[in-house]
This record gives C-alpha cells, structure tokens and sequence, in this order.
C-alpha cells in the first residue's frame, strides 16, 4: 500500500510517524513549503512540492493533513485518481464543493474518514457504552469545556502565522477545536436547536478566539460547551448528569468519575498516551479499507457538524 501524506505541519508528520510504526514503509509527502523534517526517521521519506507529481506515484490512500481551507481542493484531486481519504478535522471551512467531493467518491467506491481521533480515547469509549447502556439514566444536562492558550501550540513559531488564527485558512477556535462537538454529536445523537456566542478579541487575528454553545439535543439533553483559545492552564472537562448517576471525565487527570446519588465515587483511570488515540483511528481506518467497510465518523457526519452546529454551509 503507498500512503501520500499531504500537509507537513504537526499532525503530517504525527500520522507518518504512526504509519511507519504499523509498518506502512512505503509513503510519499507533498508539502508546499520547504520546511524541514527534522526527525531522524522521516528523513527518507520522499517529498514533492506539487500535488500532481505526488499523484503521480499512484498513492492508494491520502492523508489530507495541510491547511482546512485546502482540504476540500486536495481531497478531490485525490479522489480522482482514486485514493482512499483520510481528511484531518474539520472537514473545510465550508461546504461549497462538497458535492464535487461525494460524486467523485460515490463513483470510485472511496473510503473516507474524517480525523476526529477522541472518538478513540479509551476513556470516551468507555463513556459511550455507558451511555449505550443507560447506567446513569437518562441525560438531561451536559457541560463541556475545552480551554487552550494558542501561542503554546508551536512555540517554535509566532501563533500568528498559523492557520488556526487566520480565518482565509480556516482558523478560529469553533472550527479548530470542533472535536468536542463531534464527541457532543456521537454521544448524545441529533440536535434540535443550537445558539452561540463568539469572541473575536484578546488574541491579534480575524478569527473567534472563544466561543460558547448551548445545544438541545432531540432526546431532551441540553449540553453547555464552552471552547477557546485563551485558556492557561489548559483545560479540557466533561460533566454528564443523568438521573440515576453522573460522569466526570478529565482529559488531563486521564480519568472518569461516576457518582450516584449517595455521593459515591467509582473512579475509572487506564494508562494511556496522548499518540495511543491517533495510532488506534488509523488502524482503524486502514482495517476498514481492507474489510471493505464504511469508516466513521465520515463525510456526513462533518456536513451535520457544520449545519446544525457550526452554521456553516
């Protein structure tokens, strides 16, 4: 199988080092911008800087890893010479050629897959089947906050450069941080109404650097989320009250709290990496490819993200 990865920020080489860790030796980069690799074991890897010549080498799969405002126009040069999609969260910043997209896709009988990797935190798993299961009765409230200070995330670079805080490239938090609304979406179903409030201040760019969602969901939940880019320490919460029991998940503490309604605590913690996450949905998708299997979460999932979410057509 030859993977082309397109795009060489973090999460490019991220997924190249976690393929050549399954073994998948033979991959090719496309990348824009001449920045060096740097790690020792991509060093070898073979790089273009033109997407046709990439295409060229007859990749079987792409990861879609360059900037969300590129997406949509690699995926489909991708998906015309056949290759299966990886396409890194978000989708796009919007959907104005998704049609193009899905026609091509439908033809060629393509496997897409959108990067949304905390579907695959153990810690979340184990939150769906609870859910699944209605140990903690039914959901009336969800609170959810997710606080990160942006400078932080490439030191090594001025954050203002970034495509996470330009919005001609797809930045701002609402859609760079739109994880946790998928996790919202995947664990508590269809929505019914959605109202939200941005900041665009306290960071210099165009783009929302806070934003605040109040969600009801068609089962009667109602869900808080709050998301940005201003947050030290970071945070990262998920507070689910149903009417038996309640669940208290910390990103950073790596763990899960159930409490009844006595007050008791069953703590749940495993051991777990931040890259566990991202090996486990590649894994996944490169199974669904060779079993001949829609993956999840795909293309329709993201169009209901940015309609009924995210406001964004």
């Amino acid at each position: 199988m030859k993977i082309l990865i397109c795009g060489l920020g973090s999460i490019g080489k991220r997924h190249a080092a976690n393929l050549l860790f399954l073994k998948k030796k033979n991959l090719i980069f496309f990348r824009e911008r001449n920045l060096s690799l740097n790690e020792n074991k991509l060093k070898n890897i073979t790089t273009f800087n033109s997407l046709k010549k990439s295409l060229n080498q007859n990749p079987d799969v792409a990861f879609i890893c360059n900037t969300t405002s590129k997406h949509m126009d690699t995926a489909i040069e991708c998906a015309k010479k056949g290759c299966h999609l990886f396409i890194e969260k978000p989708l796009s910043n919007n959907l104005k050629k998704i049609k193009i997209l899905e026609s091509i896709i439908k033809k060629k009988k393509i496997k897409v897959m959108i990067g949304y990797n905390m579907r695959f935190h153990p810690l979340m798993k184990k939150i769906k089947k609870i859910l699944e299961k209605k140990q903690i009765g039914n959901v009336y409230n969800i609170q959810s906050e997710w606080s990160e200070y942006l400078p932080d995330w490439h030191p090594w670079e001025n954050y203002r450069d970034t495509y996470a805080a330009q919005k001609k490239m797809g930045g701002g938090c609402s859609l760079t941080l739109s994880h946790e609304l998928d996790s919202l979406y995947w664990l508590f179903g269809e929505i019914e109404k959605v109202e939200n409030f941005k900041i665009f201040k306290y960071l210099v760019g165009d783009v929302d650097t806070s934003s605040d969602f109040l969600i009801k969901f068609k089962n009667s939940a109602v869900a808080y989320s709050h998301i940005d880019f201003l947050g030290k320490p970071h945070v990262r919460k998920l507070y689910i009250s149903g009417t038996k029991k309640k669940i208290y998940f910390n990103y950073y503490k790596n763990k899960i709290e159930i409490i009844n309604r006595f007050g008791n605590v069953k703590l749940i913690k495993v051991k777990f990496k931040k890259n566990d996450m991202y090996l486990e949905e590649i894994k996944y998708f490169l199974k669904c490819i060779s079993k001949n299997k829609t993956p999840s979460p795909g293309i329709k999932d993201s169009k209901y993200i940015f309609r009924n979410l995210l406001s964004i057509f």
